[in-house]
């Protein structure tokens, strides 16, 4: 992860829905685990992941600093297991067999069944182990569900397996969130990660593909589907407008273009709401309870006028017929807009 911050987190301002995600501690690397903090805390018995924690990805051999760190474990009474659901067990214990610790094979992490059967088979509480893993996913997740605190490293540089890739998007969109709990020192100040430009605009556009979903499902219902006296809305409300005087008639030849700027319009601005929070949260990671009112505002400025030419094209591009390309035609032009606007004014990045 490119922004890995280490230090120990407060998981009780996690929200709880993704507390169990949330680690104790979190560290470069497995040798840099502090041995007399754990042993001081109560801690006997360590769990560790064995890819990208203990060896690199289809390796074999750790580094002499791991070496090094499982050897003062052992002499100061530490017991050691290797948690591992992998599927070529002769590998694992070779690795055993070079560590000289023992292992659990059990269902997949975050299953509690492995952590569970560890305890067991060292006879320990939950409060006397500590999982140490390089994923939020399987390790930190199946640790917390299983009562024992864990502490994340950073993961091996090297390749992965690609299931694991998966789990690495989920914990990067996690990890924005259990960041807000890391410890920080008295007067200091943390900034959310600020994912580069070609992340922000992949993110941009699912959460844009997202709203766009929500809007044509909205225009949809509000021009097609909702009948009014046995005809569509859209055509009622349209029939209505060009009754009330010349402005409407000015650019609408029919109801239905006389009702599509306000009606789209509406559903634009009820799918900006989907749109604010997740490009807060997720694509522009945007931090701080003390900003957020003026974040509000300025996504607002940007997204309605965005919503205004949105509805503006839409019009102009609806003939009465299929509402899909128009609102396709209408959202790619006002993406490029809101991402602009949304990138360099409404969630900026705040300066140190």
């Amino acid at each position: 992860m490119k922004d890995w911050k280490s230090g120990q987190f407060d998981r009780h301002r996690v929200h709880k829905t993704i507390r169990h995600f949330a680690p104790a501690h979190a560290v470069e690397s497995l040798d840099s685990v502090d041995l007399i903090e754990l042993w001081d805390n109560g801690k006997r018995l360590l769990l560790l992941d064995v890819d990208n924690t203990v060896v690199r990805w289809k390796s074999e051999e750790s580094s002499p600093a791991i070496l090094a760190w499982l050897e003062r474990a052992k002499s100061m009474g530490f017991e050691i297991c290797l948690l591992s659901n992998t599927k070529n067990p002769v590998r694992l214990g070779r690795i055993s067999e070079l560590l000289g610790v023992t292992v659990v094979r059990g269902r997949f992490k975050p299953s509690r069944a492995m952590f569970r059967l560890a305890l067991i088979k060292f006879r320990r509480k939950p409060e006397e182990a500590i999982m140490v893993g390089d994923q939020m996913m399987t390790d930190v997740l199946g640790a917390n569900r299983s009562g024992i605190d864990a502490i994340w490293v950073r993961r091996m540089q090297g390749p992965e397996f690609a299931g694991t890739k998966i789990n690495r998007a989920i914990e990067r969109f996690l990890s924005t969130q259990v960041y807000k709990s890391l410890v920080l020192p008295e007067g200091s100040a943390q900034e959310a990660p600020n994912s580069g430009l070609k992340t922000q605009v992949f993110r941009f556009l699912i959460v844009g593909g997202s709203s766009f979903v929500i809007d044509y499902a909205l225009t949809s219902l509000f021009m097609k589907i909702i009948h009014l006296g046995g005809e569509p809305m859209g055509e009622v409300f349209g029939k209505w407008l060009m009754s009330q005087g010349s402005l409407v008639t000015w650019y609408a030849s029919t109801p239905g273009k006389a009702a599509a700027p306000i009606l789209g319009g509406l559903a634009s601005f009820l799918a900006m709401f989907n749109s604010y929070f997740w490009n807060r949260l997720w694509t522009f990671e945007a931090k701080g309870k003390d900003s957020r009112l003026k974040q509000v505002q300025r996504f607002y400025a940007v997204a309605i006028s965005g919503a205004l030419l949105n509805a503006l094209l839409f019009s102009t591009f609806y003939t009465g017929g299929t509402i899909i390309l128009p609102k396709m035609l209408a959202a790619g032009i006002v993406a490029v807009w809101n991402f602009t606007g949304m990138r360099v004014f409404a969630f900026r990045a705040r300066k140190s």
